[in-house]
Parts: C-alpha cells; sequence; structure tokens
C-alpha cells in the first residue's frame, strides 16, 4: 500500500523571517516539483536549492529548499524541506499549495513516528526528541541529547542481547533434553541473569535523578516578611518577575518559576512572609506558604543580615526537606552571624548585587549531586521506560529464583525480561503506546 505524503509546517506559526515547511513520502519530490520553479529529482540528496515557489504562473515566494532521498533523511523516505519568508500568511499560503497538489495535514509526531517506523530511531531516541524539544534547562537539554545519542539504547540493547542469548541456550536444551545442560553453561547463565539483575537495579535508582533533572527540585523561598525573598527569587532568575518593595508582606500569592543552579533545574516558589498575619488576603498567602513548605524539597530560608533574628520558624524547621540558610543583604554588613541548628548549608549573598551568588549554586550543587552530575548519563527520562525496567527486574527476580528448577519456569521469566525490554526501545511495543507517545510531539515533529 502506498504510504501518503504527508506536509505540515515546522516552525512556530508568528511572524518570523523565516519559515520552514517540511514534506515526506512517496510523493514529495513529485508534489514539491508542481509548485517549484525547478526540477528536484536530478539533485543529489542532501542537496539546498535556490528558487521559486508558484501557484500557476504567479510567484508566491522566493525560497531555498532541500530534497532527502530514501533512506537517507529522517523519516527513511523520500523527505522536502522548504525554507520560506516567515509570516503566519505566506507559511500557510505554501502549505496549502502542497496539500492542494496532492500532500495531507501532518498528525502530531507524525513525522518522528515514520522515523520509528522506518528504522531510523527507536522509542527512546524518539521520546529524548521531545524532551529536548521542552527542555528549560541546560542540564535538561543535556540529559535529552545523551539520550539522543543512543547512550540509554545502546545500555538496554546490550543487556537485551545477554538475557536473549541465555534464551537461546534454554530453548536448544528443551528442545534435546538428552543434552545436558554442562555445569560451566549454567554457572554462566546464572552469572549473566545475576549481573543483569544489577545493572538494571542501577537504572531504576538512577530514575529520581532523571526526575530531579526533567521536573526540577521543588525549591521554596521562605522566611519572614520583608527579608529580600522576592529579591532573591529574581536574582536567581535574572529578570524582575517578583514585585520588589520596602513594604512588608508585598507578596500574597505563590509565585512559580524555574531556574537552573548549580546545575540543578529549581522550580522556585516565591512565598509570602511567615508572620501572624491581620490582613485576610495576607493571611491566604501566609496558608499556602506553609502548605508549599510541607510539598518543598529544597527550603531556602532568607534572613536580612541588616536585622538579624536568627530563629527559624516552626513551619520551616518542621517541614522534611533540605535546607539552606540564605543571609542576605552581604552589600550593607558583611559581619556573618552564628548559623541557626537544623540548616544543610548557609551562605551570604546579596540578592541586589549578585555577591555571594557563586556560594549559594555550590551549596545546591552539593546538595543534590546526582541532579547536576547525571544528564549525560544513561538515565531513564520517564514513567513509562522506569515501569519497563521494574518489570523486566521482576521477571528476572523470579528467574533467580527458579534456577536449578526447570528450564521451562526459567525460559519463562527470561523471556518476559526481554519482552519488557523490547517495550521500552520499541522493539515489542503496542500500537496504543506507540500512539500515546506520538501524539505528545507538535505537528511539524
Amino acid at each position: 500500500m502506498k504510504n501518503e505524503t504527508i506536509a505540515a509546517l515546522s516552525t512556530a506559526p508568528y511572524k518570523a523571517a523565516l519559515g520552514v515547511i517540511r514534506m515526506s513520502g512517496e510523493d514529495a519530490v513529485a508534489i514539491a516539483e508542481k509548485v517549484f520553479s525547478r526540477s528536484l529529482r536530478s539533485e543529489r540528496s542532501s542537496s539546498v536549492i535556490h528558487g521559486n515557489i508558484v501557484d500557476g504562473t504567479q510567484t508566491v515566494d522566493d525560497v531555498l529548499v532541500s530534497v532527502f532521498f530514501a533512506p537517507n533523511s529522517f523519516t527513511g523516505e523520500d523527505t522536502v524541506e522548504i525554507s520560506c519568508h516567515g509570516g503566519v500568511y505566506n507559511c500557510f499560503r505554501i502549505l496549502r499549495l502542497l496539500i492542494k497538489n496532492g500532500a495531507r495535514q501532518a498528525k502530531n509526531g507524525e513525522f518522528t513516528k515514520r522515523a520509528f517506523l522506518n528504522g531510523k530511531l527507536d522509542l527512546l531516541k524518539a521520546e529524548a526528541i521531545i524532551d529536548l524539544i521542552d527542555s528549560e534547562t541546560k542540564s535538561e537539554a543535556n540529559a535529552a541529547v545523551s539520550r539522543l545519542k543512543g547512550r540509554l539504547s545502546d545500555r538496554i540493547n546490550a543487556l537485551r542481547e545477554g538475557l536473549l542469548e541465555i534464551s537461546a541456550r534454554l530453548l536448544a536444551f528443551i528442545d534435546y533434553p538428552d543434552d545436558d545442560i554442562e555445569d560451566t553453561d549454567a554457572q554462566e547463565m546464572r552469572a549473566l541473569i545475576i549481573n543483569t539483575h544489577s545493572e538494571l537495579e542501577k537504572l531504576i535508582d538512577s530514575y529520581g535523578s532523571g526526575k530531579l533533572i526533567k521536573d526540577g527540585v521543588k525549591t521554596v523561598i521562605a522566611g519572614k516578611p520583608n527579608v529580600g525573598k522576592s529579591m532573591l527569587m529574581n536574582r536567581l532568575l535574572g529578570e524582575d518577575r517578583c514585585i520588589v518593595t520596602s513594604v512588608a508582606g508585598t507578596t500574597r500569592d505563590v509565585i512559580e518559576e524555574s531556574a537552573e543552579i548549580g546545575g540543578v533545574k529549581l522550580r522556585l516558589f516565591d512565598t509570602a512572609g511567615l508572620r501572624d498575619a491581620s490582613d485576610e488576603v495576607e493571611k491566604i498567602g501566609v496558608e499556602k506558604t506553609v502548605v508549599k513548605l510541607s510539598e518543598a524539597q529544597l527550603i531556602l530560608c532568607v534572613f536580612d543580615l541588616t536585622d538579624v533574628q536568627t530563629e527559624v520558624p516552626e513551619e520551616i524547621a518542621a517541614a522534611n526537606a533540605k535546607k539552606i540558610a540564605v543571609f542576605n543583604k552581604l552589600d550593607l554588613i558583611s559581619e556573618k552571624p552564628e548559623v541557626p541548628d537544623g540548616f544543610d548549608r548557609a551562605v551570604f549573598i546579596s540578592a541586589k548585587t549578585g555577591e555571594g551568588e557563586d556560594g549559594l549554586e555550590k551549596a545546591v550543587s552539593e546538595l543534590f549531586p546526582l541532579a547536576a552530575e547525571a544528564c549525560e548519563s544513561e538515565i531513564p527520562a520517564n514513567l513509562r521506560q522506569y515501569e519497563c525496567l521494574v518489570a523486566a527486574k521482576d521477571e528476572l527476580s523470579h528467574a533467580i529464583e527458579n534456577i536449578g528448577i526447570t528450564p521451562d519456569a526459567l525460559l519463562c521469566d527470561i523471556e518476559g525480561a526481554i519482552s519488557a525490554l523490547g517495550e521500552m526501545t520499541g522493539k515489542t511495543v503496542s500500537e496504543e503506546i506507540i500512539e500515546n507517545i506520538f501524539s505528545r510531539f507538535c505537528v511539524g515533529k
């Protein structure tokens, strides 16, 4: 059956200098030639050709067209990319021309799905693409690039290949039961199963670091009113996101943003100052602060060096989170008071000038070293991948128990682990899971 040719705008539909329209499928080149002023079939793959998009006798735009012949393209199919002048009307006018001449509008993630179905990438690499697109920090982007380069895929495939070798040996023994498994073979299989089980446990344990890289560390900036919490938030974000005044109690609601500090993504929450508020609105803000403190993984407790009262609010002391005492306004006073008990680190900074900010970055990276260091390691990126690893490990746990009982029972466990790892990379995955993954992509990807 002939594969339909799909087309979509691959750049954002806004006013811009350039727009890119992508088309992939068996008729991609033929359709492009209907609206392009030059022939493409005689060009080499990966060529870039200058010419005009035309609608009949009317010139629509002056463009660059890139042509990639199968299988040497992202999708593995004939692919044409039109780089035109940006602008919503112009880009969609060219897209409509392609659809009018035989293409159809691509669905969400359909280009990447075709790349997967044509063996150009596996599911781990496909998910890495969307993670790279969605990344907000350097650590997120580095982790996604590591998976896109195949580091996690290579590790999973190596583990799966080892299990396939055991499966083949067991099948041979079941088919020819008169040929006993030698003790050395049995010992090798046992060692390989135990080693693979151990490797899966390491990957499962690394999932927490992956979540920190992707989701960020829930970080609450808390303290008494007017100690510089909002100014610290603005300093960490590099922009004036929060209102800063000399009036105590300015912050009435929780403000959330993300920033990368010390190589770690922090989900920052600027909160209302902790005090007995009489104002109804401020009281609600304080109540929200208390809720956020109970959910926090890290608390930046801000103190004012010009009016040092080192008593720690009980809501902060009771929170089950790592805590950094942040002594602010170092630009006004350099005296360093005694750090109260209960803090993992203490730093002295000026949220106004940025002095001492490197000390805060160091403290964060020391408290969350795995999140800072694991961005280029082989770590699972999402719950789907984590559950596949757990399923494979559980099967091997049964296999270890069944070693020495019957080859049939052992084979069943090994094949279960092989299937779980295959689902992780996409070798043995259901259509429902495939559809779910690619539906998360944008239309032009």
